[in-house]
């Protein structure tokens, strides 16, 4: 049974067609526009805890992106470092665990706004014009268990497995126990003409990641086209998450996050204003954790151990319908990451 609700008005021909093994078109429910550097949000649109703001001089994190290249452009992970090597970069989808607050009643979710990274690939050049999608979730505890961080074996003071920065025990927890159930999915968004970061910045000779492009710090309203805005219930907690629709080359956005990753603590969940407990959320290439590895600075040239390596990293088709979200990823975990999001609301 296909749980993901289609866009619009074209739900009950969509299930009929696909109990019939139709080819099924996109309808498009999604709108995505380019607003620039400055976004004026107003609260009033949203609620408390349904949005994280964070300064630009704040903004952690460079190129960890929604990603999805084609066979032909995946990258070869050939450098020798401690998250190992002799891999393909995976394609990759982002999202973020919300809560609606408890008080003022349900919500009609009307967009999402996501801001771009200060990242050299925060842009790459193949994502303008490529097709995006949202996709909603209510995450709900499974049967039986409790919500819980898995230090993953790394407790205070230890250094992590894998990650963003291994001297921090945090960098490989993840977390136990959420169910996340697909509830909406619209797709049809075309990535807006934008300026594109796919350059490091030089500096007085010196490569500058973090250096000011156009690209870099730029809002991004991904807004659901009104016959696809979905309510939100008071008091439940949902997940978002968007996607590039299908490959191509240099297509990857990377979004700007805040994270409390990097201090050496022990694993304590993030938390809204409200007090509820959020974290950022993620899918990758087949829905593998861990990838395998041949450590090799090339790809093998043998065919076949050649595609296996690179049928991990890809997505399968209508991956989306398949691979659930989940905060564990190889070489980063998103269990302490926070997009900078804001949930407009109605």
């Amino acid at each position: 049974m296909n749980l993901i609700k289609q866009t619009g008005w074209a739900n009950q021909w969509w299930f009929g067609a696909m109990n019939l093994g139709l080819a099924l078109p996109l309808f498009a429910g999604l709108e995505i526009q380019e607003l620039g550097k400055d976004y004026l949000f107003d609260e009033g649109k949203s609620r408390s805890g349904l949005f994280h703001h964070v300064e630009a001089e704040d903004v952690i994190g460079g190129n960890t992106s929604v990603r999805n290249e084609g066979r032909e452009s995946l990258a070869w992970k050939g450098k020798p470092d401690s998250n190992g090597y002799g891999y393909f970069q995976r394609n990759r989808d982002l999202g973020q665990v919300i809560n609606v607050p408890a008080e003022g009643g349900d919500v009609t979710l009307d967009a999402i706004v996501l801001r771009s990274s200060r990242g050299d690939n925060a842009v790459m050049a193949g994502t303008p014009g490529a097709e995006m999608y949202l996709q909603l979730f209510e995450v709900e505890i499974s049967a039986g268990e409790i919500l819980r961080i898995n230090e993953n074996g790394t407790s205070k003071d230890e250094p992590a497995s894998h990650g963003f920065d291994h001297q921090f025990n945090r960098a490989d927890d993840f977390i136990e126990g959420p169910d996340y159930r697909p509830i909406h999915r619209v797709a049809g968004g075309i990535f807006p003409q934008s300026p594109t970061t796919d350059r490091y910045v030089y500096d007085r000779g010196k490569r500058e990641q973090f250096g000011e492009q156009l690209g870099h710090l730029r809002y991004f309203r991904f807004d659901l086209t009104e016959e696809d805005e979905i309510t939100l219930k008071a008091g439940r907690r949902y997940a978002f998450m968007v996607g590039f629709e299908e490959p191509g080359r240099a297509r990857g956005l990377a979004l700007a996050i805040s994270t409390a990753v990097n201090i050496k603590e022990a694993a304590e969940f993030v938390r809204d204003e409200n007090g509820e407990m959020r974290w950022g959320v993620r899918r990758e290439g087949n829905g593998g954790i861990v990838p395998r590895m041949i450590p090799s600075e090339s790809p093998p040239i043998y065919s076949m151990d050649r595609a296996r390596l690179e049928d991990e990293s890809l997505f399968p088709s209508r991956h989306w319908n398949i691979i659930r979200p989940t905060s564990n990823g190889y070489p980063d975990v998103d269990t302490y990451r926070t997009l900078q999001f804001y949930v407009e609301v109605k």
